[in-house]
């Protein structure tokens, strides 16, 4: 099996059922298998893939286990060379599945190979990450990160050629299975969230690299909107954050991290706010003041 496709579906069965026709249509000349881990859906999710494609692998769970714990699941039941982590809420477009399957082929040190994100309107998704600096994090704070990181550049998603990233997005993830060494996939420590840059940075530590590659492209429909998320969701992404500079970083250095974290929402919040005053943005100002005034818990609990 040259390749396991691995979706996580909650509750997003048109979504789902889209993905993996996008897929049939798409992919040719590799020989691959398609699991779903469904977390507990209450849309028909379950019923309507054994309908429609019967040939998808389908992981039924009771309850909702998270995205790294479901992924995990789908690991253990694949057999591919390669994995492929797919978000359901993406279309394949033309042979990005196979021009990223034959860079990792050829380029021995790709652990990880993730590709350019476009919105349904054909607009562009950032999809390249850094792994947490303060720097970063103060570039952000201040809205200079723009003058600065070459990831908010448009030119830096259509070069010419492949470029070594920190990570990328998770919504369209491929994972040499070789570079795992029989470890888990995703750590479940996180629910949601971080899981790409903690697998990112734990094959990076084993001399594994993440790579670009500009010839390919998804659209993804997610992703679009800070504004989009409930707070439940956004506190997920806190405490997720809190967790991986725990798990990676000295106590001093997650310190710093988080001082930095929390400054770049209370930033962000607090410049939302005019625009919130007269009726626009008004979710996005709420989310970010509302996790500044958590983060210190947060990071309370999690870092300390």
């Amino acid at each position: 099996m040259d390749l396991s496709i691995i979706i996580i579906n909650y509750n997003v069965r048109d979504f789902l059922l889209n993905s993996i026709q996008s897929i049939y249509d798409n992919v040719t000349g590799v020989k691959y298998e398609i699991i779903v881990v469904d977390n507990a859906s209450s849309d028909g999710s379950v019923e309507s893939l054994k309908i429609k494609f019967p040939d998808v692998k389908v992981i039924a769970n009771s309850e909702n286990v998270g995205f790294a714990c479901a992924n995990n699941q789908g690991y253990a039941e694949s057999s591919g060379a390669h994995l492929l982590l797919l978000n359901p809420d993406t279309l394949i477009k033309g042979d990005v599945i196979q021009s990223a399957l034959t860079f990792m082929e050829k380029t021995p040190d790709a652990g990880i190979t993730g590709c350019r994100l476009l919105n349904p309107d054909g607009t562009l998704q950032r999809s390249i990450q850094r792994f947490p600096s303060v720097t970063n994090n103060l570039l952000k704070a201040f809205f200079l990160d723009g003058l600065f990181l070459a990831e908010n550049r448009k030119g830096t998603y259509y070069r010419p050629a492949p470029l070594i990233i920190d990570y990328c997005s998770g919504a369209f993830m491929m994972v040499r299975r070789e570079a795992l060494k029989g470890s888990e996939l995703l750590n479940d420590a996180f629910f949601m969230y971080s899981e790409e840059k903690d697998l990112a940075l734990r094959l990076k530590k084993s001399g594994w690299k993440t790579y670009f590659i500009p010839f390919g492209e998804i659209i993804h429909f997610g992703g679009q909107s800070t504004g989009q998320m409930s707070e439940k969701i956004f506190l997920e992404l806190q405490k997720s954050q809190a967790t991986f500079y725990a798990a990676h970083y000295s106590k001093h250095k997650a310190l710093a991290l988080s001082f930095s974290w929390w400054l770049l929402l209370a930033n962000t919040g607090m410049a939302s706010l005019p625009s919130a005053i007269l009726g626009k943005d008004l979710c996005r100002a709420r989310l970010f003041i509302m996790a500044a005034r958590n983060w210190p818990k947060i990071a309370r609990e999690i870092v300390l």
